[in-house]
């Protein structure tokens, strides 16, 4: 070949080269093109993967596809094992990829700042499985422990605190049958934990939480590890996580904080992990703690389409946080924060204040937010999560357009505008979790057509919680064609669980002249299916529509949820410091004996409209049913 003939040869090469890569798919980085800058990438050499994205992200490609396989992820330096800061308008795509982390007491992903990312197709598996579990082999009610036994294959390093935090690690018990929670039980809040033998451990009740329950030997004990999370998103906006799988989650599988939000979750899943090697009892959970936390987003999260089951704790949770008012004067607050949030009141903001005996005070829109550096906060009063007084603590000077009457110190403000406002949870399926399907504090929210079965505490929560510091209270809801399948079975003889119902709508305020703080919630064509107890609970809220929900085989068994705040569980509806409540077009299909009424009416309820006539008994259901997605899980069971 000549030398002309030679570079003739080459310009056609590169040629092909260029524009080859158009018609594969524009922007889109190969493990040839990124070996340049991180060695090959693939499943052979997993410490190429973050060089490569980011690679492929400052070249100005648009997107990255990794190739496909198992990618055994090296020992991170900082604390997440893959982090990302201020990408935009970028796409991590990886279709058949499966991510491994080692060490439970590292992130995962994280995304700090970024906007309109998408994250598409991985799965995320912690290996081996963090969290462990075990066999009761003896319950000491006196003495308040339990023994047990830790399961085959699974970890037995319960004592180590590096694995299991500072403090005693918390656990649930299990029917060794089914493998779910046990019906009637609490969890264990233990004190201490101490090792008797090689694979058995003593689980000492906590003093001020002695519950034991009704604990048995025989039963199983899951027990949660060190939290982290496992997809986190900081301050994003306009965020897409698609098709992406959890597996063996190390706490809040995904969680977004702070920021613009409107982040997009299409398709994602969490599920249990296969049996580890030499076990002979599955794993009882697929995650430490919740299924997806939105906190503190000015706009919350959509979330359609989405699969989890067997969570630690809460499958959706989204909120925001308190501050604590430390000086009043007239329209000028100093306000104290756990956290130093960029997006959390700003002005224009609408702020509501709380008193967590009175409920809602009043409220007031920020017209001008600055930090006080220099602010030495007032003593913190020891009952909310948060305000223990250790720093960092970050003190603000707000002003606002009006002053509101009766503020004081230490009444807590809720920032309407970093609540999650306008989420929208549809099509989703969450079952066989810790404690609720979902547990809602924000406003202007959609949540619909969602399958919702075997939550140990209950199926939709409407409700701040002040002690665990999570605002606030919601108004224009629309909760429509949800089904809701035996939750709240751990909780039945509870008097003192406020969320009593399978969905409620709550705010666990005592005062005898609570403001109503929910409002214009519209609650219809739900079907609740083998629920005891309360089914439908509203409690401090006002503007609502309850409307052709269906209620099938409720109450079948009598029990005591709810009876400290005087909730009457033999009704399937119970009203208590409500008004203007609209009851229409709802059928009850064979109740068991247990239900007293249909409709329970308690104390400051006003306005209401169908108490009698808002209900139809039915031996079989009118109309056409919704199928109810069963199956089993990813565990088999």
């Amino acid at each position: 070949m000549n030398n002309r003939s030679f570079k003739l040869v080459k310009s056609w090469f590169k040629f092909l080269l260029f524009y080859g890569s158009i018609f594969v798919g524009a922007a889109t980085v190969s493990a040839a093109s990124a070996s340049a800058q991180a060695g090959l990438l693939g499943p052979a050499n997993p410490a190429a993967l973050m060089p490569a994205i980011m690679h492929a992200y400052h070249s100005g490609r648009g997107q990255i596809v990794i190739p496909p396989g198992i990618y055994k992820l090296p020992e991170p330096r900082g604390g997440f094992y893959l982090a990302f800061d201020h990408l935009k308008n970028f796409r991590i795509i990886g279709k058949a990829v499966t991510l491994l982390r080692a060490d439970p007491t590292k992130g995962g992903i994280n995304f700090t700042d970024c906007r309109h990312v998408t994250l598409e197709g991985i799965t995320l598996r912690c290996d081996p499985i963090p969290y462990t579990q075990g066999r009761i082999l003896k319950v000491n009610r006196q003495q308040h422990y339990v023994d047990v036994r830790i399961n085959a294959g699974y970890r037995a390093d319960l004592t180590n605190t590096s694995q299991f935090s500072s403090e005693p690690p918390s656990c649930t018990i299990f029917n060794p049958q089914t493998f779910r929670i046990m019906s009637g039980t609490q969890d264990i809040n233990s004190s201490k934990v101490t090792k008797i033998g090689p694979r058995e451990f003593r689980i000492y009740a906590h003093k001020t939480r002695p519950f034991l329950g009704s604990a048995r030997a025989g039963e199983l004990l899951a027990f949660r590890s060190y939290i982290r999370e496992d997809i986190a998103l900081d301050g994003c906006s306009d965020m897409c996580i698609r098709h992406v799988t959890i597996m063996a989650g190390t706490g809040f599988c995904y969680h977004e904080m702070g920021g613009a939000g409107n982040n997009r979750y299409i398709d994602d899943s969490i599920v249990f992990p296969p049996k580890p090697h030499g076990a002979t009892i599955p794993p009882l959970k697929a995650s430490n703690a919740d299924g997806l936390h939105s906190s503190m987003a000015r706009r919350g999260p959509t979330i359609i389409g989405c699969h989890f089951e067997g969570t630690g704790d809460d499958g959706i949770a989204i909120h925001g946080t308190y501050s604590m008012l430390q000086h009043a004067n007239g329209r000028h607050w100093i306000v104290l924060l756990p956290w130093h949030l960029k997006s959390y009141i700003q002005p224009g903001d609408l702020l509501k204040l709380y008193n967590p005996h009175d409920g809602f005070l009043g409220q007031g829109r920020a017209v001008a937010v600055t930090l006080l550096p220099d602010y030495h906060p007032k003593r913190i009063p020891a009952v909310n999560m948060g305000f223990d007084g250790k720093p960092p603590q970050y003190c603000y000077a707000v002003t606002l357009n009006h002053p509101v009457a009766g503020a004081r110190y230490a009444d807590r403000i809720s920032d309407t505008n970093a609540n999650g406002s306008g989420f929208i949870v549809r099509n989703c399926v969450i079952r066989n979790n810790r404690a609720r399907g979902m547990i809602i504090k924000g406003d202007n929210g959609v949540i619909e057509n969602n399958m919702i079965s075997g939550c140990s505490v209950g199926g939709i929560e409407v409700a701040p919680e002040f002690w665990w510091n999570e605002a606030g209270s919601s108004c224009h809801l629309l909760i429509e064609g949800n089904t809701i399948k035996h939750v709240g079975y751990a909780t039945l003889n509870l008097p003192y669980c406020f969320q009593a119902g399978a969905i409620s709508v709550a705010a666990n305020t005592t005062g005898p002249a609570a403001a109503l703080d929910h409002s214009g919630i519209a609650i219809v064509d739900n079907r609740f299916v083998d629920e005891n107890g309360i089914n439908l609970l509203l409690a401090d809220a006002q503007d609502v529509l309850v409307s052709g929900n269906r209620f099938i085989n409720p109450m079948r068994n009598a029990i005591n949820r709810g009876a400290a705040f005087h909730f009457d569980a033999s009704s399937l509806v119970w009203l208590q410091q409500c008004k203007n409540i609209l009851l229409a077009d709802n059928q009850v299909v064979k109740p068991g004996a247990a239900m007293k009424k249909i409709v329970g009416v308690g104390t400051q309820v006003s306005l209401i409209k169908g108490v009698d006539s808002g209900f139809k008994v039915r031996a079989v259901p009118a109309g056409t049913l919704p199928a109810v997605r069963a199956g089993t899980d990813s565990a088999g069971r």
